[in-house]
């Protein structure tokens, strides 16, 4: 995971979003302990301001590479308007997962994220070098010949 450069909050107040040195855009609600949200492409750099649109609907970050992008701030939200059947149908859908969302297959699904394969191995790296320092320590204060003359 890399340092954070910018955080924007949302208009509403309800949730904020960063953007990373490690290429990823990341949305967080304000009393949720995790990310409801990650955005990335192969091709985006590492991103260094971002902010929401006035109507919260999008996202707006500005990368390494001069580009400017355009997130959806709800990426499962279709754009435009919706006909009365899809909108019966996503309300349905948001009724379901608020009923089951404290079972294990609903929760695993719902708060599942796809995190591109080279944060996933940086945080590898990351835990192992932490394990390896947090080791080392405790080998130097188990072994440490205190009050001898070297």
């Amino acid at each position: 995971m890399g340092a954070v450069m910018s955080v924007a909050w949302s208009p509403t107040g309800t949730e904020f979003t960063t953007g990373s040195y490690d290429k990823t855009i990341r949305i967080f609600p304000t009393r949720a302990g995790r990310s409801r949200e990650i955005y990335h492409t192969k091709r985006m750099q590492r991103v260094f301001t971002i902010n929401y649109t006035a109507d919260n609907k999008y996202i707006l970050s500005g990368s390494d590479d001069f580009n400017i992008r355009l997130w959806k701030a709800r990426a499962s939200e279709k754009i435009g308007q919706l006909s009365t059947r899809e909108e019966t149908s996503m309300s349905y859908r948001k009724a379901l997962i608020k009923k089951y969302r404290y079972t294990p297959e609903v929760k695993k699904i719902h708060t599942a994220r796809k995190v591109p394969g080279l944060i996933r191995k940086m945080t590898k790296v990351t835990v192992i070098q932490k394990e390896s320092r947090n080791r080392k320590q405790a080998n130097r204060a188990k072994y440490d010949k205190k009050g001898t003359d070297q």
